[in-house]
């Protein structure tokens, strides 16, 4: 499976070493609304909506911490 085929959010694991679907255990999946590329066609953003809580922390998202 894939993030585009199934419009969610999948990753890959360097400590696994594999794809990893965000949601398959927690249910807290993030549905894709959009995938753009830049212009050098070597980064991806991905914007999601989160379906419950998307981070491990329990978080709404894993960007909550502030850099000063």
């Amino acid at each position: 499976m894939s993030t585009r085929a199934s419009a969610e959010a999948w990753f890959w694991s360097r400590s696994r070493q594999e794809l990893w679907h965000k949601g398959a255990t927690s249910g807290n999946a993030l549905t894709v609304e959009s995938i753009h590329i830049d212009c050098d066609a070597d980064a991806l953003v991905v914007k999601v909506r989160p379906v419950g809580r998307a981070c491990h922390t329990g978080e709404r998202t894993c960007f909550y911490r502030r850099l000063d």
